[in-house]
């Protein structure tokens, strides 16, 4: 079977910005990794040709069965999505696993390179800028953990990278 347009579209956004990926066989599917600033952010992109939607979902490398470190998790989880205007985050409650995922309706099978490029930018930065709060929680023991106010956490601006300022790209 021939790949879909849109599904085409994602895997030249990614040969066009020279990210490597694996396409998933018999899938249109493809894994990548990217080097974040604090963590590697693991992702896969999914074209659905049917809806002309692509999704784009990062996964966190820490999963957790601790009911205490996996409320904490989740507390963390529902602020965080409070404060998004793109995409959600989830967490799987049976493995502990923080996922972020975005999704594009288009207007046309083949899609747009740049809404595809953005969402995988915004799933790696959103995922790179909780994983320092996951840390946290997940380095946490005892009375540490039960008194960790996750909406604390949020406010802590030395968990943000700072962001390149236009001039010092060159």
């Amino acid at each position: 079977m021939a790949d879909s347009e849109l599904f085409s579209t994602v895997c030249s956004t990614f040969d066009s910005n020279g990210w490597n990926y694996a396409q998933v066989s018999g899938r249109e599917v493809i894994r990548a990794g990217f080097e974040a600033h604090h963590t590697r952010v693991e992702l896969h992109v999914q074209a659905f040709e049917p809806l002309a939607a692509v999704s784009v979902v990062a996964e966190s490398a820490h999963q957790i069965n601790d009911p205490a470190k996996r409320e904490r998790l989740a507390e963390l989880v529902m602020r965080v999505n409070k404060t998004l205007t793109i995409g959600n985050f989830e967490l799987d409650w049976d493995t502990g696993q923080i996922m972020y995922r975005a999704t594009n309706l288009f207007p046309s099978p083949q899609g747009v390179a740049s809404i595809i490029e953005g969402l995988v930018h915004n799933a790696v930065g959103e995922m790179d800028r909780m994983a320092p709060m996951e840390s946290i929680i997940l380095s946490a023991e005892g009375a540490e953990l039960a008194g960790l106010k996750v909406a604390d956490l949020l406010q802590r601006q030395d968990l943000i990278p700072e962001v390149p300022s236009p001039e010092s790209k060159d």
